[in-house]
């Protein structure tokens, strides 16, 4: 699973692709808000994950989310 930090002020874009809604969905696990692609089904937080323990569990959440087809 891949995941960036997004930039400061980049709230609304895939970190990794640059897709926009409606490719994106904001999303909240274990009280850390990121951006999930379903462009290039990866994740984009919005500030470092407090630690790599919560980064792997959203990462593993996430693998087992249902992949959405492209509008």
């Amino acid at each position: 699973m891949r995941s960036v930090v997004l930039e400061p002020g980049k709230t609304n874009v895939c970190g990794i692709c640059g897709a926009k809604e409606p490719f994106i969905e904001y999303k909240e696990l274990e009280g850390i808000h990121f951006i999930w692609c379903n462009k290039c089904h990866t994740i984009s937080f919005f500030k470092p994950p407090q630690n790599e323990m919560k980064k792997h569990l959203i990462e593993n959440e996430m693998n087992s989310y249902p992949l959405k087809k492209e509008p």
